[in-house]
């Protein structure tokens, strides 16, 4: 009897694993990576930002995390099971030096999510928070496809030649009192300016 209990763990373990192996794997490949952050990878590096009166914003990253997920075929209100896969996830937060406000801590925190499981396609979302003078809110950007209309930018001498133009439905907090309602995004080095429309303050990034 104890032979044919630890011969059907084998066997469900040598399924499982052939099953883990037939299972579709969506890494990113080289033209991803051309549309993925790679200097947020240098953590604890500054990024400073600096606008026509000189004043500063500076963005230091925080941690740099690629994992690899699994993507049930199951999912809710389903009643069969469709294609299960694995894929690259990717996660990078930011930290914002120039905000201090109270019993906030989650203000001075940005958050890029770059993954394939959407569509099986490279996602991006950017998540910048805002501060309403009561409450820190998540709010920042809704999830954008990296391909669609790419833009090029000339900052500081340096060519950006894959950069989003965000705009948000409200502004958001980069530094204390700002209403920060642009955002550039190259896909390749991530955030490299942002505006206060309201108050025509561009802040561009000047050191990387």
């Amino acid at each position: 009897m104890k032979h044919l209990i630890i011969l059907s763990i084998v066997v469900i373990s040598l399924s499982s694993c052939q099953q883990e192996d037939n299972e579709q794997y969506l890494r990113f490949n080289n033209e991803d990576y051309a549309f993925i952050p790679q200097e947020y990878s240098e953590i604890g590096k500054n990024f400073i930002f600096k606008n026509a009166q000189n004043e500063e914003v500076t963005i230091q990253p925080l941690y740099y995390t690629l994992k690899k997920k699994y993507e049930s075929g199951y999912g809710f209100g389903q009643s069969n099971k469709t294609e299960s896969y694995y894929y690259d996830d990717l996660w990078i937060e930011l930290k914002l030096l120039n905000v201090e406000i109270p019993n906030e801590q989650y203000c001075n925190r940005v958050n890029i999510h770059i993954s394939n499981t959407f569509y099986k396609d490279l996602h991006v979302e950017v998540t910048v928070p805002y501060y309403d003078g009561q409450f820190c809110k998540p709010n920042g950007f809704n999830q954008f496809q990296p391909f669609t209309e790419p833009t090029q930018m000339v900052i500081n001498g340096k060519t950006y030649s894959s950069v989003k133009t965000v705009v948000p439905n409200d502004f958001f907090t980069l530094y204390n009192g700002s209403q920060i309602d642009k955002l550039y995004y190259d896909m390749d080095h991530g955030i490299i300016g942002f505006d206060d429309t309201q108050n025509n303050i561009e802040f561009r990034l000047v050191s990387e």
